[in-house]
């Protein structure tokens, strides 16, 4: 029996037969950067939202008012921060994260596509919490769409905890 235990503030990953620590660095995103992620967060945002039973026409929709309105400055807008996550020198996804007093929340997390199920996901939220520590913060809270099944395990897993719930009903 083989026993593999993780430094304190860091997760395993399994890989198969191998267990391995994913970790990542946060860099911020330049300029360049932004308006391409900025673009493909949009859509995400409004493919989550037919996933909830809205309709393409209305998500879209719904998806530009909503990036209008929290962004109105865009990259600048104040307390909103956006990073791309690297193991190494690959870019394995990103985290968009808004400060009030306090508190971080989370608007967008993603792992890239091809390197997704290998710790990458757990690895961003735990630098993210390195980050709200660093600066002082005290909080940090996320919204995650109820059909997303794996996202929710995993920020149980990682200690949140449910602190509301939306219903909605088709008229």
């Amino acid at each position: 029996m083989v026993v593999i235990v993780a430094p304190p503030g860091q997760r395993w990953a399994r890989l198969g037969s191998l267990s391995v620590m994913a970790d990542v660095r946060l860099e911020p995103m330049t300029e360049d950067q932004y308006q391409p992620w900025r673009a493909e967060a949009e859509v995400h945002y409004a493919d989550s939202l037919v996933g909830s039973g809205q309709s393409a026409e209305a998500a879209a929709s719904t998806a530009a008012d909503t990036y209008a309105q929290l962004l109105p400055s865009e990259q600048a807008t104040p307390g909103h921060h956006f990073w791309y996550a690297y193991a190494g020198e690959r870019r394995v996804g990103f985290l968009w994260v808004k400060v009030t007093r306090e508190t971080a929340f989370v608007y967008n997390v993603a792992v890239e596509q091809d390197v997704r199920r290998q710790g990458y996901g757990r690895a961003i939220m735990l630098a993210a919490e390195r980050w709200c520590h660093a600066n002082g913060l005290t909080r940090i809270g996320l919204h995650v769409f109820a059909h997303n099944a794996g996202a929710r395990a995993l920020y149980e897993q990682l200690g949140f905890h449910e602190t509301g719930r939306n219903l909605a009903k088709e008229l």
